[in-house]
């Protein structure tokens, strides 16, 4: 069965009937094409003709002319119908009976079977044969076949009585007989009186198809497809849009199948009348209830249509939707089947048809017609306004501004029936509003395949997108984003996969009710989790289809709405906690920022797309808009390898403090911190740290709630190890990616929120005035320790801990001695950089900045064995066997000021050290005789002595807590060292601890010349010359020096002459003055002793 489109190419009367409405003609020739216009006078010469009717004689000569004897009934019915009344001037009723009586005995089934004889003799018995034996249906029997007529003569004369037949619904007697009850029903009764009255019963049941009774539905639609071949066969149509076919359509002859068309592609012009979109409306939704009452549809896709069994189930005598023929071929297409050109463009202008017009969506009118009334002007706006208007109010946060399920069910269906993202053009809103953009921007880009809808996304957040554009293209994308299938580049590359893995059906277009795997919220994360598996899974996904996959999420990542499993699941959270964020990624970026706040399946969905963010950093739309220069300047390597794994984010962190990126891209910079901030949230949000270190957090760290647990727990385990000298338990991998966050964390005190939490009210007292960033906050609170609460303080002795273990950590050191590591330590690894700092501190081109920030550390170092790697490795038996005793009387968890090295100093005086631990403390005291902050007792014990008497030259007066500002670091000239000393062999220090702790210094120098830096300097020549065979340690050197002094024939050196004879007198008060305390320690502690024993015995 043929669409009646096709009866407007196979004829030219039109010209006929055109002359009839414009102007009483004197006479009326017959058509051109008929070899004898009097054949109908040859049905029966016994039977009375209209023209010779009295009752009609005047009527007809008034209004056809003069017309020749004889002429049959066929031409005169022609030229009356085409009678338009003047005036009120009608035919008269006697003569409306006879023309009524004409026209029902021509469309008789006996008078046209008899008419047509002449006609088509030669076929007519072929073409009645393919009908039913119903005796009342030849007319629609010719109708319907009339497009396999060979003769032209045959095809025009049954096209005549079409015209006639379609003028008056009671001349179609099956439809007649059907459709009564629903006339009366439907109040569709209509006086035939006048050209604008003809067919309006017949329109008014096509308007009301939907509730019509199965049997006059299927006429109606029969009737319909028969009227589709020419579009004055829908008179109601046809005198409703004359006068727009003359304006719109002026170069398309209104007999042929182009008019109809024409009309359809001009149905949005503004120009167009309300008359005449009305019914073309009436048209469509005809079209969208059976797809052969578009003949051009019909046509161009009948071979496409049996090739791929689209009316599979569907007997021939049953109509079938539009929306079945167009999923049916749709899904042909995706999957790989060709489909003529000429179908493919039939199919586009249909697609376009049902996003016009919800109207034409059964499913949309009755499943959104509440939603329409609330929220879309009760459906009163036209060209897809109405429907983008649903789509938008899917998208909103608050639920009572949400349309109900089964409407975004509905427009569901209507994207996959009109496959809108397959090709921009079908949809007019977004056509409308894009085009400028497309012209733009995309204007290169081939339609269809998704290919302009792809580059329209990747424009968002461009100068040249459009708010409007914006806007219809996510309300599209909110439901392409949704179903795999309909995006075309991703169905094509995923399908097998997804078929294999995810359980998706085979079918593009299996049943559109369906709500099932292949919709794509469970597809698509399927599909992302496959693509996000280690290299060595069982099951691995297609490089292509990887490769889609990547563009989708970077499409997606613009905006909430197209992360389904967000969308779905975080509605009510987005309503509370992010109701003014509207921008570019702000939305996923509130829900980040508020994850412990968040439901726990929108928690789980976040968490979910962070990690996928963390991963590929172009999912990230706030740093992929504002980073793009920054990794195109500073990643580029990292840019070429063409699969992210966590490098871009590393390598925007490495460089967001170069000067150029805080200068002119800070926005990259704050985007790229607030990422860190977000991954401090859970250990799984850093990609690398996660991959190397996930079995280790399971097995060791498993209690651990955020990352900043997960890095204490395991720095603490490979420090532990490290110091331990044990198989470390992580592995080089993880360690390696652990140092990286210890490092984050020290960079910037936001990122170690245990830490800030700690320290608030301290960085708010000594600090309020320093600027987060570079590791100044944590410099700071590192200089005002002294000062600090217990919480903050013990917190700071953890982190300097972390740094003094690993240099590779301390952000300070790195950063600011950035250029001389390279310069001095270039071969030596970073976790070594200060020890390897501390051999070149007193080089002329070191700078002053790294100086100073190395004696720092070497100061933090001083007081406490545990901060000093070096020392603990090899001392650790003397401290565990020598020193338990003052370690058991401190807290574990600070510093102990020192006084383990004390204890060290002490065992080396009395030469109980082994030679690895004696060589430790060596140094550590020959550093400290260069520099007295150094010796954190000998500080503490004589600070008013220094203050007083032997501050460095240009020193401050310090701070509150006794901490001497930076610039109070000696620069390594053992001034005030040497100042005490003179001091003590002068009796000129009151304090009595100070007095001791000098006693003390110098009985310990005088174990080895070496921790006297000054004497060693002065005697350096004569130790080499006199004493180049006595073993350092135990004082042999100095006494070998001293057995000189008295030596006439080898004489020491001036200056080492006199520093030596200083020192000897220096060593004898110190040796009085600890006699003196010996003897003062005895004098308290016998008594006591005596004391406890006699109230023992009691």
């Amino acid at each position: 069965m043929h669409s009646l489109l096709s009866l407007l190419v196979t004829f030219c009367t039109l010209n006929l009937v055109l002359t009839f409405e414009t102007a009483h003609l004197s006479t009326f020739p017959p058509p051109y094409w008929l070899p004898n216009h009097h054949v109908l006078q040859k049905r029966s010469l016994d039977t009375k003709k209209l023209i010779d009717e009295e009752s009609c004689a005047d009527d007809i000569k008034r209004i056809c002319g003069v017309l020749p004897p004889g002429t049959d009934d066929l031409t005169v019915l022609e030229c009356i119908q085409t009678y338009k009344p003047v005036d009120g001037s009608e035919l008269n009723e006697q003569c409306q009976h006879s023309v009524w009586s004409h026209t029902v005995s021509l469309l008789g089934d006996s008078g046209i079977k008899e008419a047509t004889q002449r006609a088509c003799s030669i076929e007519l018995g072929e073409i009645l044969s393919k009908c039913d034996s119903d005796s009342e249906n030849t007319l629609g029997c010719l109708l319907e076949h009339k497009d396999e007529l060979q003769s032209v003569p045959c095809k025009a004369f049954i096209q005549r009585i079409g015209y006639i037949a379609f003028s008056d619904y009671r001349l179609l007697p099956k439809l007649t007989n059907k459709c009564q009850k629903d006339i009366d029903k439907h109040s569709c009764g209509r006086l035939q009186s006048g050209s604008l009255s003809q067919g309006k019963t017949l329109a008014c049941l096509q308007t009301h198809l939907d509730d019509l009774d199965s049997d006059c539905h299927r006429h109606v639609l029969k009737v319909s497809e028969q009227q589709a071949d020419d579009i004055k066969l829908d008179r109601q149509l046809f005198l409703a849009c004359a006068a727009d076919l003359n304006t719109l359509c002026p170069n398309i002859p209104t007999g042929t199948s182009q008019a109809y068309k024409c009309l359809m592609h001009r149905r949005l012009d503004r120009t167009m009348s309300r008359m005449c979109a009305e019914q073309l409306a009436r048209r469509q939704k005809l079209i969208s209830a059976d797809f052969k009452v578009s003949r051009g549809l019909a046509r161009a896709c009948k071979d496409d249509i049996r090739t791929y069994h689209c009316r599979r189930d569907v007997s021939d005598d049953k109509d079938i939707r539009l929306s079945q023929i167009l999923l049916c071929l749709e899904g042909a297409m995706h999957n790989g089947s060709k489909v003529s050109l000429d179908c493919q463009q039939e199919m586009l202008d249909h697609r376009k048809i049902l996003l016009e017009d919800f109207h034409l969506s059964p499913e949309i009118v009755s499943g959104c017609a509440e939603d329409i009334k609330k929220f879309c002007d009760n459906g009163v706006q036209v060209g897809g306004k109405t429907i983008h208007c649903l789509m938008e109010h899917t998208r909103v946060k608050k639920k009572k501004e949400r349309i109900s399920p089964q409407c975004q069910r509905a427009l569901e269906m209507l994207v996959q029936e009109t496959d809108a993202g397959e090709d921009w053009r079908v949809d007019p809103i977004l056509r409308e509003a894009c085009q400028p953009v497309v012209d733009a921007e995309c204007s290169n880009v081939r339609g269809g395949d998704a290919r302009v809808i792809t580059c329209l996304m990747s424009r968002i957040g461009t100068k040249n997108m459009r708010a409007a554009c914006e806007a219809a293209l996510l309300q599209i994308q909110f439901f392409v984003a949704r179903d795999y299938k309909l995006d075309p580049p991703l169905y094509r590359e995923c399908r097998e996969d997804a078929i294999k893995s995810c359980h998706a059906k085979k079918s593009w277009s299996d049943d559109p009710n369906h709500m099932d795997p292949q919709r794509g919220p469970l597809v698509l994360p399927c599909l992302y989790r496959l693509a996000n598996q280690d290299d060595n899974a069982m099951v691995k996904l297609k490089s292509s289809c990887e490769e889609e996959l990547r563009r989708v999420m970077r499409q997606r990542a613009v905006s909430v709405d197209l992360e389904p499993d967000v969308q779905d699941n975080c509605l009510d959270d987005l309503a509370y906690l992010c109701p003014l964020k509207t921008g570019r990624g702000e939305e996923t970026q509130c829900l980040q920022d508020n994850l412990d706040k968040l439901i726990s399946k929108c928690k789980d969905a976040i968490i979910n797309l962070t990690e996928q963010q963390a991963e590929h950093i172009e999912l990230n739309p706030i740093i992929s808009e504002n980073c793009a220069e920054v990794l195109k300047k500073h990643c580029e390597q990292e840019m070429k390898d063409g699969k992210d794994e966590g490098d871009l984010i590393e390598c925007l962190i490495k460089h967001k403090n170069e000067p150029e990126v805080r200068q002119e891209h800070y926005k990259c910079r704050a985007a790229v911190e607030h990422f860190q901030l977000i991954s401090m949230k859970n250990y799984k949000f850093t990609f690398k740290f996660k991959q190397a270190c996930k079995p280790y957090v399971a097995r060791h760290c498993s209690l651990a709630m955020s990352k900043a647990d997960v890095i204490t727990c395991l720095s603490e385990i490979v420090r532990n190890a490290t110091l331990l000298d044990q198989k470390h338990a992580i592995s080089r991998d993880c360690r390696q990616q652990l140092r990286a966050q210890l490092l984050q964390q020290h960079e910037n005190i936001e990122f170690d929120p245990k830490l800030k939490a700690a320290c608030g009210r301290d960085i708010e007292e000594h600090c309020g005035n320093v600027v987060a960033g570079g590791a100044q906050v944590l410099e700071c609170l590192q200089k005002a320790r002294k000062v600090l609460s217990p919480i903050c303080h013990k917190s700071i002795f953890k982190v300097e801990r972390q740094q003094l273990t690993d240099s590779a950590v301390d952000y300070a050191l790195l950063n600011g001695c950035q250029h001389d590591i390279s310069h001095f330590c270039h071969d030596v690894s970073l976790s070594q950089a200060l020890e390897c700092l501390k051999q070149y501190k007193n080089e002329a081109g070191l700078d002053p900045k790294c100086r100073a920030l190395i004696l720092r550390r070497m100061v933090e170092q001083s007081e406490d064995y545990r901060l000093n790697p070096a020392l603990q490795q090899s001392c650790r038996p003397e401290i565990r066997s020598l020193c338990s005793d003052v370690i058991a009387r401190e807290p574990a968890d600070q510093e102990l000021e020192g006084k383990v090295v004390k204890c060290l100093k002490g065992k080396y005086r009395e030469k109980k050290l082994s030679v690895s631990c004696a060589r430790q403390i060596t140094e550590i005291m020959r550093e400290a005789a260069l520099n007295y902050k150094l010796n954190p007792s000998l500080a503490r014990s004589c600070k008013s002595e220094i203050n007083s008497q032997c501050r460095p030259s240009g020193a401050s007066n310090g701070d509150e807590g006794g901490e001497a500002s930076e610039e109070d670091i000696e620069d390594g000239t053992g001034s005030v060292e040497e100042c005490l000393k003179q001091l003590l062999s002068k009796n000129k220090i009151t304090s009595p601890a100070c007095r001791l702790e000098v006693a003390s210094l110098v009985e310990e120098e005088k174990v080895d010349i070496h921790t006297d830096p000054l004497l060693h300097q002065a005697c350096k020549v004569d130790l080499e010359k006199f004493c180049a065979d006595v073993v350092a340690g135990g004082g042999k050197q100095i006494e070998c020096l001293q057995s000189y002094l008295q030596d006439t024939r080898r004489v020491l050196e001036p200056k080492c002459k006199s520093m030596l004879l200083g020192r000897m007198a220096m060593f004898r008060s110190a040796e009085m003055v600890r006699s003196k305390h010996f003897v003062f320690s005895q004098n308290i502690f016998l008594p006591i002793l005596f004391s406890l024993n006699l109230t023992s015995k009691f």
